[in-house]
Order: structure tokens, then sequence, then C-alpha cells
């Protein structure tokens, strides 16, 4: 008897979302993911992130399974890809979602061949995707998202992320707190940025957590374990009673930490979008970008402070160097300035 082809039809019900953007982005792609979810609860979503972004996406109660994309790893070059597509188009995804816009996302999307796939106008490689979605260069970016599913008019775009951390993730807050005597009385400075001209002066931000512990209230710096040095210069000139927890908690549960707090103090970086998921109030410092770009924070809590120069913006995501050497975007921004603001918010706002 002659083997007959078998053709595997594709669930309708099952949804691949990639989102391969850096941990910022990554929280703001949850607002989206939350309602094609409640679209239809039946659905399966699952996401393809990048390994950073990945225990994001798996605290999401509307994520199902989440596969990292080892760019740099198992995935490198065209065999990597095609064997990561392959994997993943056995899994027979009807619907296709890119929110990234990239050419490798292109090319992972056509090898997927899904049965449906929906991109953003300026996506490299555009052609390869059914639908384009305009991309709306004056719009926030949750907002931006949500118009793969449609039009949200007034403030209805306004959905906050959802997060839930594991008990093991809470339990390490908790002992966190109890170990330093924390309760809502601190403060979260997160200085650091992937791009340098996004960092305010760490100089200044030793100055405001000087002024603040001054005021009687705890501080702590907030980062990664490659932004210690930043703390440790932090404390060194405001004191050892700044806390440096750089390097001491993941993703999700710097999310937790900041639930707690009565401000995070930061770049226009990822922790302006934790604020979201935690509903923390939230000051964020704008050095080379402007919230224009869409990335601000957009609950009721969230406060920016900018100053404007003659060559601000000088690009959407900041630069390694100034360009022209002067960094006058952050440094016109004097401490002095940040205080006003934080006191307006803690004890006015």
């Amino acid at each position: 008897m002659d083997a007959q082809p078998v053709e595997i039809l594709s669930s309708p019900n099952k949804i691949l979302v990639i989102q391969t953007a850096f941990p910022g982005d990554s929280i703001l792609t949850l607002p989206f993911i939350q309602e094609l979810k409640k679209l239809d609860e039946s659905r399966e979503i699952d996401v393809v992130s990048t390994p950073a972004s990945a225990a994001i996406f798996k605290s999401s109660p509307s994520v199902s399974k989440v596969f990292p994309f080892q760019k740099r790893g198992e995935h490198r070059g065209i065999r990597g890809m095609l064997k990561f597509a392959s994997f993943l188009r056995s899994e027979n995804y009807s619907t296709v979602y890119s929110l990234h816009r990239s050419i490798r996302t292109a090319l992972l999307v056509n090898l997927i061949h899904p049965d449906y796939s929906t991109g953003f106008s300026n996506s490299s490689f555009k052609f390869v995707y059914d639908k384009l979605v305009e991309y709306e260069y004056n719009s926030h970016e949750v907002k931006r998202s949500l118009k793969f599913l449609g039009e949200y008019s007034g403030e209805e775009w306004k959905i906050f992320p959802k997060m839930e951390a594991s008990q093991v993730e809470i339990d390490n807050v908790v002992r966190f707190k109890e170990e330093n005597g924390l309760a809502g009385d601190y403060v979260v400075i997160a200085p650091g940025s992937v791009w340098n001209t996004k960092r305010y002066p760490v100089k200044y931000f030793a100055e405001i957590a000087a002024s603040l512990i001054s005021k009687k209230l705890r501080v702590i710096i907030s980062g990664s374990e490659n932004e210690k040095d930043m703390g440790e210069e932090i404390v060194g000139v405001a004191g050892k009673e700044v806390i440096n927890s750089c390097g001491q908690f993941s993703i999700v549960e710097s999310v937790e930490l900041f639930r707690g707090a009565k401000l995070v103090i930061t770049n226009d970086s990822a922790p302006t979008h934790f604020s979201m998921a935690a509903d923390a109030p939230v000051l964020t410092i704008y050095c080379s970008t402007v919230p224009e770009f869409g990335f601000y924070g957009y609950s009721p809590k969230s406060y920016y402070i900018s100053k404007a120069v003659s060559c601000k913006p000088c690009g959407i995501h900041g630069h390694k160097k100034c360009p022209n050497g002067s960094f006058e975007c952050g440094t016109s921004i004097y401490p002095f300035e940040v205080l006003k603001k934080v006191e307006e918010i803690l004890y006015v706002g």
C-alpha cells in the first residue's frame, strides 16, 4: 500500500506572538497579549522572545509557552534559524503576530509559514506578512501594538501589563525587605540603561540619593549585575545607608520590589515599564530621548522631567557616546530640579 501524504492542520486557537526586543519593550507587549486572550479565553498564546525577556512573558497569566530565540547561541546563523523555524512550524500555529520589525523576525515568520501573519507597516521585508498595520510614530507603544486588534479610542488603550511572580520570587523580595527593615518608606533609583546617552549622570543620582536619605527616606539602587558598579558609586557618595541591590533580583522580582516603593526614579529605560506593571509611582528622567517617542509612563502615577536642548533628541534609542561630546541633555538637568519634582510627587501630588 502506497504511503499517502498527511496534511497537518493548524489549530485556529493556537497563536504565536514574536517580540524579540529589549525587556522594557517586552513588558509593553503584555497589554496586547492580554487583550488577545480576552477575545477568546480558549486561545493558546505562545511567545518567541529574547532569553533576557523570557521571564517577563512566563510571568504573564495570558501566555501559555515561551520560546527564547537564542540568536547568539543554538539558533545562530542560517542553520540555527532553520532548526528553530522547523520546531515552531511543527507547533502548527494558525496566526503569527510579529511586533518586532527586524529582517531576522520577518525571515522567521516566512519559514514558519503560518496560515495568517500580521506585522507593522515599517517592518523589514514587509512583503512577508499577509496584513500590515500602520506604525503610528506619534502613539504610545502600547497603543501601537493594540492596533493589531483594532482601534482603541480615547483612554481605552491604557491597559496595564500584568505580571505574576512565583511564591519563591515573592519570598525573596519579602526576605530582602525584612533583612533591611524596609516598610513603605523607600525610594528606588534605577540608574542604568543599555544606551549611555540615556543615563542621567551617576554623580547626580548620588546627590539625589543623599538628599533623600537626609529626609529619612530609605533608598534602594536597582539594576542588573552589570550596573552594580554604578550602585557602588552612588553608595560611595551618598553613604552606606543606601542599599545597592543591583544584580540581586530578576526582572520579575524587581517588579515585586517596585510594588512597595513610594517612588521609582529612573532613566528612559525598562524600569519605567516595570513601574507600569507594579502600579508604582515613577519619575522618568529623559536625557537624549523624549516622551514623544511613545515609551513614557502612562499611569496617573507617572511623571517625567526633560530639558530642551538644540541637539535633542539625537536618536530613538540613544547612543554609546554623545554625538557632539557635550551631553548637555543630561548634565543640564540639575539634581535640585529633580528633587523639586520628587517633593511635588511625594508631598504634594
